[in-house]
């Protein structure tokens, strides 16, 4: 058998999310589908992060074993493009180890959250990102953003504690807020692991923040409160995106 990594990317707004379900499509049918037809055998994938409905990945990785030894890389790339979506697409392709697993050998994640405060969001822009049509103060959603770096129970910021993963405590390399002009924002947050839900809760509080409704002095509290009803609104799917993943060295990366 053979290991193969790949990074996808994909706009999630007519999928039920990553992960397969007898309610609709799902980005890992619709791959599992295209690689097996090229492959000639049933495929399944793992993937670094379960996206949920609604979201979009610029960076998801994924992976797959096969028994096939002479496969040319590029011809698979790009039939499998061939067959998937439009709205899918299988960025690379290469092999890694065998131990390789996407999600267990992840040592971080990066997302961002975009939002446009004018009162007319673009209809170019509906689809990927957040209409919270409010002036929005940068500096205060930076200092709100603060106390959240570092080692933190994040229970405040879950809307779930799943019983496969219940351990709350998360570390936040980075977190930044940027003004990307024409009334629209960005929230890039880099962390060692996500909570469910947690980068739109946090998104939400941190324009709650912005927008007066939480003083931004208070987001250490509401942190440490581990309450889930303290913190701000689940901002909405469709303004979220998986940007990438990072691996350690020895990790396929």
């Amino acid at each position: 058998m053979k290991n193969f990594k790949g990074i996808l990317s994909y706009e999630g707004t007519r999928f039920l999310g990553w992960q397969k379900t007898r309610m609709g499509d799902s980005i890992e049918k619709e791959l599992e589908k295209a690689l097996s037809v090229l492959l000639r055998h049933p495929v399944e994938l793992q993937s670094a992060s379960r996206t949920d409905a609604g979201v979009h990945a610029k960076g998801q990785v994924i992976n797959f074993l096969t028994s096939e030894n002479t496969l040319d890389l590029s011809r698979i790339r790009n039939g499998v493009n061939a067959i998937l979506p439009h709205d899918i697409r299988l960025l690379s392709l290469e092999e890694a180890s065998l131990d390789f697993h996407p999600t267990l050998d992840a040592a971080g994640k990066e997302y961002i959250y975009e939002i446009c405060t004018g009162s007319v969001q673009s209809p170019f822009l509906r689809l990927f990102s957040w209409h919270f049509p409010y002036a929005l103060d940068i500096e205060a959603m930076r200092s709100a953003s603060a106390p959240l770096l570092g080692t933190h129970d994040f229970s405040s910021f879950c809307n779930e504690r799943s019983l496969i993963d219940p351990d709350p405590v998360c570390t936040l390399q980075k977190v930044t807020i940027e003004n990307l002009g024409g009334g629209r924002l960005q929230i890039l947050v880099q962390g060692n692991r996500f909570l469910y839900k947690m980068m739109r809760n946090l998104a939400g509080s941190i324009a709650y923040a912005g927008c007066g409704k939480i003083a931004p002095e208070s987001m250490r509290g509401i942190l440490e409160a581990r309450d889930r009803r303290l913190a701000g609104m689940t901002a909405p799917a469709h303004g979220l995106y998986l940007q990438r993943v990072f691996y350690k060295p020895h990790s396929s990366s």
